[in-house]
């Protein structure tokens, strides 16, 4: 495809800013992106004419002439909509979102994912996307964003390996986009959620973020600028499976001590079955009201699950320690469902992080817990879906 025309790169990043900041009035638009009042008007006339962006008075002063009211631009809803997906541990989390990134639906879907060969698996993805977009009716429907665990190659399109499906190296964006006749974008979960609370919180978008995302297993997602680094291999990080004990309890990757067979739902929910003798979950990963009814005994003051969890939050210290010192990020964010114990964790995860981090190092991080649940996962991939149509609608149209 060709690059963007300087003209075209101008109406990139307008849109980009829209969708990032939401409805904006042209005076902050120029603010926000350095451009004259007569560029702004000259942008958002061209695109407001071919139907892309809306306008609406607000009732606010302009600030400019008194009494004259602030109009807000923001897209059109009738551009078409994209579908996110999440494939979780035999579970398919949909949402539907319009062309302006307002919900329209979504649904939950219990299947038995994890032992499905490749083809059979796509296939079963894709019905249930596209019965989901037909009960929908949802409305042109042109793209489709998935988040996955694992190891993901989002420049190929390729789940290499997912602790939660049995296949490998599955080219799960072509296949997908056999099926459905779509352009399908793929990404790791932890990557995703990083990028849906980026956007929620405009601090995090400046310098660089690290996204500590701790539940179903421990992920990470790292921003520089707002924007997702993603490696050599466009793979991002595994970095719940780096190795803090060799002789560590049992990982799902395989191996031992790994940082997620400390912190993980599944691993805390198997640690809590051998000090009391709870009911095994009817699939390896425990549910949150499984997960709940530990952190509340433990709240309320049983000594071995409130060492459990003491245990847990010296691994969560020992691991944002690590990422302190080898990426040295201005932010680091701890995410996902895992932080419903965060109360349990903290005291052992700041006299961890206290005694194993470099004091001059560890000032340079701001540290926050930011309450998340896995909607951010569809909802970062839709978003990243709305930015790859948004590039297409930059591009001039010929007369």
């Amino acid at each position: 495809m060709n690059p963007l025309t300087p003209r075209e790169a101008a109406r990139r990043r307008l849109l980009d800013t829209l969708r990032r900041e939401g409805p904006m009035a042209r005076v902050e638009i120029g603010q926000q992106l350095g451009m004259s009042p007569a560029s702004v008007s000259e942008l958002t006339a061209s695109l407001v004419d071919e139907g892309i962006l809306v306008t609406e008075e607000t009732g606010e002063s302009a600030g400019l002439i008194r009494g004259r009211p602030k109009v807000r631009l923001y897209f059109a809803d009738t551009l078409g909509s994209v579908i996110g997906v999440w494939t979780g541990f035999n579970r398919i989390e949909l949402r539907l979102v319009d062309s302006a990134g307002r919900n329209r639906a979504s649904r939950h879907i219990e299947h038995p994912l994890r032992n499905l060969e490749a083809e059979e698996l796509m296939d079963v993805l894709a019905e249930a996307i596209a019965a989901f977009a037909r009960d929908t009716n949802a409305p042109n429907l042109k793209a489709v964003g998935l988040a996955c665990q694992g190891y993901v190659d989002t420049r190929d399109g390729i789940v290499a390996w997912s602790p939660v499906l049995g296949a490998r190296d599955l080219p799960l964006a072509s296949g997908l986009n056999r099926r459905l006749g779509k352009p399908v974008l793929i990404e790791n979960d932890a990557s995703a959620m990083a990028f849906a609370i980026a956007q929620r919180h405009s601090e995090l978008r400046s310098g660089r973020t690290a996204c500590l995302m701790v539940g179903d297993g421990v992920g990470l997602g790292f921003l520089i600028q707002g924007e997702l680094y993603r490696g050599a291999r466009f793979g991002g990080s595994e970095f719940g499976h780096v190795r803090l004990r060799r002789s560590g309890p049992q990982c799902r990757c395989g191996g031992r001590g790994c940082i997620e067979a400390f912190l993980a739902d599944y691993a805390l929910h198997r640690d809590a079955q051998l000090i009391d003798h709870r009911p095994a979950p009817t699939v390896l990963i425990p549910g949150e009201d499984a997960m709940d009814a530990i952190v509340a005994q433990a709240r309320a003051g049983h000594p071995a699950l409130a060492n459990l969890f003491r245990e847990a939050g010296e691994v969560l210290g020992d691991a944002v320690g690590i990422l302190i010192q080898t990426l040295e990020p201005d932010h680091i964010v701890i995410c996902g469902p895992g932080t419903r114990a965060m109360d349990l964790l903290r005291p052992s995860f700041e006299a961890a992080l206290e005694s194993q981090t470099i004091p001059e190092l560890r000032a340079l991080a701001t540290i926050q817990v930011v309450e998340s649940s896995m909607d951010l996962l569809t909802e970062g991939v839709v978003m990243q879906a709305l930015r790859e149509l948004d590039l297409d609608l930059a591009r001039l149209r010929a007369a």
